[in-house]
């Protein structure tokens, strides 16, 4: 299956949860952009560790396109039985603070939209360890929202809060 078609298989297990549901529809343009990325770039069978990974869509779409996949989540059991429906194992890390304990180096770190909500003091932690846990040659996939993005800026110019509350900190393209 392509990756759009991953997707939308998800679909079903999310549908008894209107929040995660809501979250499918809405990153779903963000999710199959990831999994168009770790298509490129993280071969077929390879190992990808998955960080900040709750409710699991991404995980779960990861593992039906054939990938060894280990989610790491600082809060995973609200969505543990996304994860389990999937057989995607999970682990609870405070990425902040844990190592990442890993049997085998990692192909592929996918670390998208987790950035955003550490502390600025820890991310050199963060990227430390996932530097330890990546093989020779391995690649990261990151993305987290522009503070500066036109949504943000029309959010600012009509009065409103341009960053998400639950965000510690958020960074410009630069």
């Amino acid at each position: 299956m392509n990756p759009t078609e991953v997707l939308l298989s998800i679909r079903d297990l999310v549908k008894d949860d209107p929040k995660v549901y809501h979250s499918y529809y809405l990153e779903f343009q963000r999710r199959l952009l990831v999994l168009r990325l770790v298509e490129k770039y993280c071969p077929k069978g390879s190992l990808i560790l998955d960080l900040g990974a709750q409710p699991f869509i991404l995980s779960c779409a990861l593992k039906r396109m054939g990938y060894k996949v280990v989610s790491y989540d600082y809060d995973p059991e609200p969505y543990m039985e996304i994860a389990k429906a999937c057989g995607v194992e999970v682990v609870r890390c405070d990425l902040e603070k844990d190592h990442l304990d890993v049997n085998e180096a990692a192909d592929c770190v996918v670390f998208t939209e987790v950035l955003e909500h550490l502390n600025p003091y820890y991310v050199g932690h963060t990227l430390t360890e996932i530097n330890k846990v990546l093989r020779h040659r391995g690649r990261l996939i990151l993305t987290t929202p522009n503070i500066a993005s036109l949504f943000r800026r029309l959010r600012l110019l009509i009065g409103r809060q341009p960053q998400y509350r639950l965000h510690v900190h958020e960074y410009t393209k630069d």
